[in-house]
């Protein structure tokens, strides 16, 4: 998928199943700026895993400030 399917609808067959009218969007991580295109379902996971994995930077960060590291 390219950005000129952002806002289209489309079919799309996985081994988990078929999306039938899948809107496909694009959405982007503001820590990071890593982008993402694809499903809704699919953009669902890279907004969680991103989340989730920035979370846990900012949680080692505070550990390791908190027993006088850098």
């Amino acid at each position: 998928m390219n950005t000129d399917d952002v806002g289209t609808t489309k079919t799309i067959g996985t081994d988990e199943g078929v999306s039938i009218d899948a809107e496909i969007v694009r959405v982007y991580c503001p820590a990071c700026g890593e982008e993402f295109i694809g499903t809704k379902r699919g953009a669902g996971g890279f907004i969680a895993g991103h989340e989730a994995y920035h979370e846990f930077v900012n949680r080692q960060d505070l550990i390791i400030t908190s027993m006088g590291g850098a």
